[in-house]
C-alpha cells in the first residue's frame, strides 16, 4: 500500500482496504470479479474508485435504483403473511428478537396501521408476520439489526453510485421481478432455524465482518452456510446464470463484476473452465 493510500485510510478510519477482488485475465483482456456485501459497517471507497477507473463497465446482480426497490417492497406486502415462522418461534427467541431489532417493533410502528379495523395486537413482532411474505419479514428483521450495529454501509451502492459518477457503463444479470423470485424461493425452515438462533447474532454477525476484511473466501463460505440465502436455488442456480449474462462483457475486458461474495466461489470456477487465469488481488495500483 502507498504512502497516499495510507494516509487516506488514516485520515478515513471507516474506510477499509477491500480484498475480495480478483482479476480474470484471458487473451490479454482483464476483468475485475468483486465480492460484495449488501450490508457493511465499514465503506470501501478508495478501493472501488480504482477498480471503476480501470474498468469501462460495471455489471451487478440485479437493479439497484429506488423504485426497484419499492416493487420488493411492494410484493413482499402482499399475500398471507408468515404466522408459521412466529408460530414457529418460542418466548425467549420472540424477546431476544424484539431486542435485538427493537426500532422495528415500536409501537407507533406505520406497519400497525394495516391491521383489520385498526386493531393493535399484543405483540407489534406479531403484526410483522401478519403483514409481510416470510422472505420479507425476515429480511426485515435481520437489516434493523444489522443497522443497530451500526452497519450503514453497502458495497454494492457504494460502488453503482461510483459507477454513475464515472460514467461507467451499466448492466444488471438480472430483473428485479427474477430477484424477487428468487426470494420467493427460499425456505421458511432455514428461516425460522436461523430465527431461533437469534442469541448467536452477534457472534455470527461479528466472525462475518472478520473474515470479509481478510478476503477469506473459503473462511467465510462455511462460516455463513447457516444463513436462510446460503441455499442452491439462490447460489448454485445463479451462478450459471451470473456466468452465462456476464460472458459476452468479460470477453470484451475491462468490465467490474459486482456479485454477493458467495456466487464467486462458483463463478470463479466458471471462468477457469473456460480458460480464465483467474487470481485474488489484494492491491490495486493506479
Amino acid at each position: 500500500m502507498n504512502l497516499n493510500d495510507r494516509m487516506k485510510y488514516f485520515i478515513f478510519p471507516g474506510e477499509k482496504q477491500l480484498k475480495t477482488v480478483w482479476e480474470a485475465e484471458k487473451n490479454g483482456k482483464k476483468n475485475y470479479i468483486v465480492g460484495t456485501a449488501h450490508f457493511f459497517p465499514y465503506h470501501f471507497r478508495i478501493s472501488l474508485g480504482k477498480i471503476l477507473r480501470r474498468s469501462k463497465r460495471a455489471l451487478f446482480e440485479g437493479p439497484l435504483d429506488p423504485q426497484s426497490m419499492e416493487k420488493v417492497v411492494t410484493h413482499g406486502s402482499q399475500g398471507n403473511g408468515s404466522m408459521e415462522i412466529y408460530q414457529a418461534l418460542d418466548f425467549q427467541a420472540l424477546k431476544e428478537i424484539r431486542g435485538k431489532a427493537a426500532d422495528l417493533f415500536g409501537d407507533s410502528h406505520p406497519l400497525l396501521q394495516f391491521l383489520p379495523g385498526g386493531q393493535k395486537p399484543l405483540d407489534p413482532l406479531q403484526a410483522h408476520f401478519l403483514k409481510l411474505r416470510p422472505w420479507l419479514a425476515f429480511f426485515n428483521i435481520w437489516t434493523f439489526y444489522l443497522k443497530s450495529k451500526g452497519w450503514t454501509g453497502s458495497v454494492d451502492l457504494e460502488a453503482f453510485d461510483l459507477a454513475k459518477k464515472l460514467g461507467r457503463e451499466i448492466q444488471f444479470l438480472e430483473t428485479i421481478e427474477e430477484q424477487i423470485q428468487v426470494l420467493e424461493q427460499i425456505p421458511v425452515d432455514r428461516m425460522i432455524r436461523f430465527l431461533k438462533k437469534v442469541h448467536h447474532w452477534d457472534e455470527y454477525s461479528e466472525s462475518y465482518v472478520r473474515m470479509f476484511l481478510r478476503g477469506a473466501l473459503a473462511d467465510w463460505m462455511s462460516g455463513t452456510s447457516d444463513f436462510p440465502s446460503r441455499c442452491s436455488p439462490l447460489i448454485g442456480e445463479r451462478d450459471r446464470v451470473f456466468y452465462c449474462r456476464m460472458k459476452p462483457f468479460i470477453e470484451k475486458g475491462e468490465s467490474a463484476v459486482f456479485l454477493g461474495a458467495p456466487h464467486l466461489h462458483g463463478v470463479n470456477q466458471m471462468l477457469e473452465a473456460d480458460g480464465y487465469r483467474v487470481e485474488q488481488t489484494r492491491e490495486i495500483e493506479e
